[in-house]
Protein backbone atom coordinates (compact mmCIF):
# COMPACT_ATOMS: atom_id res chain seq x y z
CA UNK A 1 0.00 0.00 0.00
CA UNK A 2 1.30 3.45 -0.88
CA UNK A 3 0.01 7.04 -0.87
CA UNK A 4 -2.01 7.94 -3.91
CA UNK A 5 -0.90 10.47 -6.48
CA UNK A 6 -2.80 12.72 -8.86
CA UNK A 7 -1.35 10.63 -11.68
CA UNK A 8 -3.28 7.62 -10.34
CA UNK A 9 -6.61 9.18 -11.31
CA UNK A 10 -6.76 7.51 -14.72
CA UNK A 11 -6.23 4.04 -13.21
CA UNK A 12 -8.71 4.84 -10.44
CA UNK A 13 -11.36 5.86 -12.94
CA UNK A 14 -10.85 2.56 -14.76
CA UNK A 15 -11.26 0.70 -11.47
CA UNK A 16 -14.48 2.58 -10.75
CA UNK A 17 -15.76 1.78 -14.24
CA UNK A 18 -15.06 -1.90 -13.64
CA UNK A 19 -17.12 -1.66 -10.44
CA UNK A 20 -20.01 -0.07 -12.35
CA UNK A 21 -19.98 -2.91 -14.89
CA UNK A 22 -19.95 -5.45 -12.03
CA UNK A 23 -22.92 -3.76 -10.32
CA UNK A 24 -20.86 -2.73 -7.27
CA UNK A 25 -20.90 1.01 -7.96
CA UNK A 26 -23.64 3.32 -9.11
CA UNK A 27 -21.87 5.58 -11.63
CA UNK A 28 -18.63 7.37 -12.49
CA UNK A 29 -18.37 11.01 -13.60
CA UNK A 30 -16.27 11.88 -16.61
CA UNK A 31 -12.54 11.96 -15.89
CA UNK A 32 -12.31 15.66 -16.77
CA UNK A 33 -15.00 16.45 -14.20
CA UNK A 34 -13.19 14.37 -11.59
CA UNK A 35 -9.93 16.19 -12.24
CA UNK A 36 -11.71 19.47 -11.61
CA UNK A 37 -13.38 18.21 -8.43
CA UNK A 38 -10.13 16.74 -7.10
CA UNK A 39 -7.90 19.64 -8.12
CA UNK A 40 -7.12 20.50 -4.49
CA UNK A 41 -7.38 17.00 -3.01
CA UNK A 42 -4.46 16.02 -0.76
CA UNK A 43 -3.55 12.70 -2.39
CA UNK A 44 -0.49 12.11 -0.20
CA UNK A 45 -2.37 12.41 3.11
CA UNK A 46 -5.88 11.31 2.24
CA UNK A 47 -5.56 8.40 -0.19
CA UNK A 48 -3.94 4.99 -0.48
CA UNK A 49 -3.44 2.73 -3.49
CA UNK A 50 -2.68 -0.98 -3.69
CA UNK A 51 -0.92 -2.40 -6.74
CA UNK A 52 -2.05 -5.65 -8.33
CA UNK A 53 -0.50 -8.35 -10.49
CA UNK A 54 -2.17 -7.01 -13.62
CA UNK A 55 -1.65 -3.52 -15.09
CA UNK A 56 -3.55 -0.84 -13.24
CA UNK A 57 -4.33 -0.94 -9.53
CA UNK A 58 -5.97 -3.56 -7.31
CA UNK A 59 -7.65 -1.07 -5.04
CA UNK A 60 -7.76 2.50 -3.80
CA UNK A 61 -9.42 4.56 -1.10
CA UNK A 62 -10.09 8.30 -0.85
CA UNK A 63 -11.02 10.04 2.42
CA UNK A 64 -12.84 13.37 2.64
CA UNK A 65 -14.42 15.17 5.58
CA UNK A 66 -16.99 17.87 6.31
CA UNK A 67 -18.15 19.73 9.42
CA UNK A 68 -21.64 19.06 10.75
CA UNK A 69 -23.49 20.23 13.88
CA UNK A 70 -22.60 16.86 15.47
CA UNK A 71 -18.88 17.12 14.65
CA UNK A 72 -16.65 16.26 11.71
CA UNK A 73 -17.91 13.45 9.49
CA UNK A 74 -15.31 11.59 7.43
CA UNK A 75 -16.41 9.85 4.25
CA UNK A 76 -14.47 6.84 3.00
CA UNK A 77 -14.74 5.85 -0.67
CA UNK A 78 -13.03 2.49 -1.28
CA UNK A 79 -12.76 0.57 -4.54
CA UNK A 80 -11.26 -2.83 -5.33
CA UNK A 81 -10.85 -5.18 -8.24
CA UNK A 82 -13.41 -8.00 -8.18
CA UNK A 83 -10.76 -10.73 -7.94
CA UNK A 84 -9.25 -9.25 -4.77
CA UNK A 85 -12.28 -7.52 -3.29
CA UNK A 86 -12.36 -8.81 0.31
CA UNK A 87 -8.66 -8.67 1.22
CA UNK A 88 -7.99 -5.36 -0.51
CA UNK A 89 -11.18 -3.78 0.84
CA UNK A 90 -10.26 -4.75 4.40
CA UNK A 91 -6.79 -3.17 4.21
CA UNK A 92 -7.97 0.01 2.55
CA UNK A 93 -10.90 0.67 4.87
CA UNK A 94 -8.83 -0.16 7.95
CA UNK A 95 -6.25 2.45 6.96
CA UNK A 96 -8.98 5.02 6.24
CA UNK A 97 -10.62 4.40 9.62
CA UNK A 98 -7.31 4.93 11.40
CA UNK A 99 -6.70 8.17 9.49
CA UNK A 100 -10.21 9.45 10.21
CA UNK A 101 -9.95 8.75 13.91
CA UNK A 102 -6.50 10.33 14.16
CA UNK A 103 -7.81 13.40 12.31
CA UNK A 104 -10.53 13.95 14.92
CA UNK A 105 -13.60 12.72 13.06
CA UNK A 106 -16.63 12.10 15.26
CA UNK A 107 -18.27 9.81 12.71
CA UNK A 108 -17.02 7.83 9.73
CA UNK A 109 -19.24 6.85 6.82
CA UNK A 110 -18.35 4.25 4.21
CA UNK A 111 -20.54 4.47 1.08
CA UNK A 112 -20.38 1.26 -0.95
CA UNK A 113 -22.38 -0.90 -3.29
CA UNK A 114 -23.68 -4.30 -2.15
CA UNK A 115 -21.44 -7.21 -1.21
CA UNK A 116 -19.08 -5.93 1.50
CA UNK A 117 -21.05 -6.82 4.65
CA UNK A 118 -18.57 -9.28 6.16
CA UNK A 119 -15.52 -7.04 5.72
CA UNK A 120 -17.16 -3.91 7.08
CA UNK A 121 -18.66 -5.66 10.10
CA UNK A 122 -15.26 -7.09 11.03
CA UNK A 123 -13.92 -3.55 11.07
CA UNK A 124 -16.58 -2.43 13.54
CA UNK A 125 -18.91 -0.64 11.12
CA UNK A 126 -22.69 -0.92 11.09
CA UNK A 127 -24.99 -0.54 8.11
CA UNK A 128 -27.14 2.48 8.99
CA UNK A 129 -29.29 2.97 5.91
CA UNK A 130 -29.79 2.24 2.23
CA UNK A 131 -29.21 5.09 -0.21
CA UNK A 132 -31.35 4.80 -3.32
CA UNK A 133 -30.98 6.02 -6.86
CA UNK A 134 -34.37 6.27 -8.54
CA UNK A 135 -34.77 6.68 -12.31
CA UNK A 136 -37.54 7.43 -14.76
CA UNK A 137 -37.73 7.91 -18.52
CA UNK A 138 -38.54 11.35 -19.89
CA UNK A 139 -39.49 10.17 -23.38
CA UNK A 140 -43.04 9.10 -22.55
CA UNK A 141 -45.88 11.02 -20.95
CA UNK A 142 -44.66 13.24 -18.14
CA UNK A 143 -46.65 14.06 -14.99
CA UNK A 144 -48.50 17.38 -15.17
CA UNK A 145 -46.89 20.41 -13.54
CA UNK A 146 -49.86 21.43 -11.40
CA UNK A 147 -49.44 24.64 -9.36
CA UNK A 148 -50.18 24.61 -5.63
CA UNK A 149 -52.71 27.21 -4.48
CA UNK A 150 -51.10 30.08 -2.61
CA UNK A 151 -47.66 29.72 -4.20
CA UNK A 152 -45.81 30.90 -7.27
CA UNK A 153 -42.80 29.41 -9.02
CA UNK A 154 -39.58 31.26 -9.92
CA UNK A 155 -36.31 30.07 -11.38
CA UNK A 156 -32.71 31.19 -11.14
CA UNK A 157 -33.11 33.78 -13.87
CA UNK A 158 -35.37 35.92 -11.66
CA UNK A 159 -33.96 35.31 -8.17
CA UNK A 160 -31.01 37.10 -6.53
CA UNK A 161 -27.67 35.42 -5.96
CA UNK A 162 -27.06 34.16 -2.45
CA UNK A 163 -30.57 32.88 -1.77
CA UNK A 164 -30.06 29.23 -2.73
CA UNK A 165 -27.63 28.03 -0.07
CA UNK A 166 -29.64 29.64 2.71
CA UNK A 167 -32.80 27.90 1.53
CA UNK A 168 -31.02 24.59 0.99
CA UNK A 169 -29.55 24.63 4.50
CA UNK A 170 -32.86 25.58 6.12
CA UNK A 171 -34.88 22.91 4.30
CA UNK A 172 -32.40 20.09 4.99
CA UNK A 173 -31.38 21.05 8.55
CA UNK A 174 -33.56 18.30 10.08
CA UNK A 175 -32.53 15.60 7.59
CA UNK A 176 -30.13 12.73 8.24
CA UNK A 177 -26.45 13.57 7.69
CA UNK A 178 -27.11 17.26 7.09
CA UNK A 179 -24.11 19.44 6.28
CA UNK A 180 -24.26 23.15 5.50
CA UNK A 181 -23.48 24.09 1.89
CA UNK A 182 -22.07 27.35 0.55
CA UNK A 183 -23.58 29.21 -2.40
CA UNK A 184 -20.59 28.51 -4.63
CA UNK A 185 -20.50 24.83 -3.72
CA UNK A 186 -24.23 24.36 -4.33
CA UNK A 187 -24.76 26.44 -7.46
CA UNK A 188 -21.51 26.13 -9.41
CA UNK A 189 -22.23 25.22 -13.02
CA UNK A 190 -26.02 25.18 -12.59
CA UNK A 191 -28.32 26.46 -15.36
CA UNK A 192 -30.72 29.14 -14.00
CA UNK A 193 -33.77 27.67 -15.73
CA UNK A 194 -33.22 24.32 -13.97
CA UNK A 195 -33.15 25.83 -10.47
CA UNK A 196 -36.65 26.35 -9.12
CA UNK A 197 -38.03 27.95 -5.98
CA UNK A 198 -41.64 28.06 -4.73
CA UNK A 199 -42.55 31.33 -3.04
CA UNK A 200 -45.64 32.27 -1.05
CA UNK A 201 -48.04 34.55 -2.91
CA UNK A 202 -48.32 37.98 -1.37
CA UNK A 203 -45.23 37.84 0.82
CA UNK A 204 -42.82 36.38 -1.71
CA UNK A 205 -41.22 34.32 1.07
CA UNK A 206 -39.37 31.21 -0.18
CA UNK A 207 -41.03 27.91 0.74
CA UNK A 208 -39.28 25.15 -1.23
CA UNK A 209 -36.58 24.55 -3.81
CA UNK A 210 -35.54 22.04 -6.45
CA UNK A 211 -32.10 22.19 -8.09
CA UNK A 212 -31.36 20.19 -11.24
CA UNK A 213 -28.58 19.83 -13.80
CA UNK A 214 -27.52 17.75 -16.78
CA UNK A 215 -24.78 15.18 -16.05
CA UNK A 216 -22.80 12.76 -18.21
CA UNK A 217 -21.37 9.54 -16.76
CA UNK A 218 -18.97 6.89 -18.01
CA UNK A 219 -19.91 3.20 -18.32
CA UNK A 220 -23.57 4.01 -17.81
CA UNK A 221 -26.53 2.28 -19.42
CA UNK A 222 -28.75 5.34 -19.06
CA UNK A 223 -29.10 7.56 -22.15
CA UNK A 224 -26.74 10.52 -21.78
CA UNK A 225 -26.91 13.26 -20.65
CA UNK A 226 -28.93 12.45 -17.54
CA UNK A 227 -31.30 14.93 -15.95
CA UNK A 228 -30.23 14.95 -12.29
CA UNK A 229 -32.71 16.17 -9.70
CA UNK A 230 -30.08 16.85 -7.06
CA UNK A 231 -31.90 18.79 -4.32
CA UNK A 232 -35.58 18.75 -3.36
CA UNK A 233 -36.29 20.54 -0.08
CA UNK A 234 -39.29 22.18 1.62
CA UNK A 235 -39.30 24.28 4.77
CA UNK A 236 -41.09 22.43 7.62
CA UNK A 237 -43.98 24.92 7.81
CA UNK A 238 -44.77 24.41 4.10
CA UNK A 239 -44.57 20.61 3.94
CA UNK A 240 -47.43 18.23 3.07
CA UNK A 241 -48.97 20.70 0.61
CA UNK A 242 -47.77 19.18 -2.66
CA UNK A 243 -44.90 21.58 -3.36
CA UNK A 244 -42.33 18.83 -3.95
CA UNK A 245 -44.65 17.04 -6.38
CA UNK A 246 -45.26 20.24 -8.33
CA UNK A 247 -41.63 21.28 -8.46
CA UNK A 248 -40.22 17.89 -9.43
CA UNK A 249 -42.87 17.50 -12.14
CA UNK A 250 -41.97 20.94 -13.52
CA UNK A 251 -38.28 19.98 -13.36
CA UNK A 252 -38.90 16.88 -15.47
CA UNK A 253 -40.42 18.98 -18.25
CA UNK A 254 -37.50 21.41 -18.11
CA UNK A 255 -34.87 18.66 -18.08
CA UNK A 256 -36.44 17.05 -21.14
CA UNK A 257 -36.48 20.41 -22.92
CA UNK A 258 -32.80 20.81 -22.03
CA UNK A 259 -31.90 17.53 -23.76
CA UNK A 260 -32.26 14.74 -21.16
CA UNK A 261 -34.14 11.54 -22.02
CA UNK A 262 -33.91 10.09 -18.50
CA UNK A 263 -34.01 11.60 -15.01
CA UNK A 264 -32.42 10.34 -11.81
CA UNK A 265 -32.42 11.39 -8.17
CA UNK A 266 -31.04 10.12 -4.88
CA UNK A 267 -33.03 9.61 -1.71
CA UNK A 268 -32.53 8.25 1.78
CA UNK A 269 -34.15 4.81 1.83
CA UNK A 270 -35.24 5.47 5.44
CA UNK A 271 -36.42 9.03 4.91
CA UNK A 272 -38.68 10.11 7.76
CA UNK A 273 -40.66 12.26 5.34
CA UNK A 274 -41.02 9.25 2.98
CA UNK A 275 -39.89 11.39 0.06
CA UNK A 276 -39.55 8.23 -2.04
CA UNK A 277 -43.35 7.88 -2.05
CA UNK A 278 -43.64 11.23 -3.84
CA UNK A 279 -41.05 10.15 -6.38
CA UNK A 280 -42.78 6.82 -7.05
CA UNK A 281 -46.03 8.67 -7.78
CA UNK A 282 -44.09 10.74 -10.30
CA UNK A 283 -42.92 7.60 -12.10
CA UNK A 284 -39.50 7.04 -10.53
CA UNK A 285 -38.40 3.48 -9.76
CA UNK A 286 -35.56 2.12 -7.64
CA UNK A 287 -32.54 1.53 -9.91
CA UNK A 288 -29.58 1.12 -7.55
CA UNK A 289 -29.23 0.64 -3.80
CA UNK A 290 -26.00 1.71 -2.14
CA UNK A 291 -25.25 1.14 1.54
CA UNK A 292 -24.04 3.62 4.14
CA UNK A 293 -21.95 2.04 6.92
CA UNK A 294 -20.94 4.04 9.98
CA UNK A 295 -18.62 4.01 12.96
CA UNK A 296 -18.73 6.59 15.74
CA UNK A 297 -15.67 7.54 17.76
CA UNK A 298 -15.87 8.69 21.39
Amino acid sequence: MRPGRATDLGALVQLWRDEVRAGRRDSVPQEADLRRLLAHFDWEARSRVMAGDAPGIAGAVLVSSRPTPQGTVARIDPASAATQSEQVMHELVRWALQLSRASGAATVQVWVGPGHNAVLRRLGLEMTRPWWRMDRSLTGELPPSTPVAGYGLQDGSSLPDGIWADMHNRTFADHWSFASRSEGELMSGKSPELCLMAVANGTGEPAALTICQLETYAEDRRPQPIGMVSSVGTLPEHRRRGLATWMVAESLHRLYAAGANEASLYVDGRSQTRAFDVYRKLGFELAFEAEVWEATFP
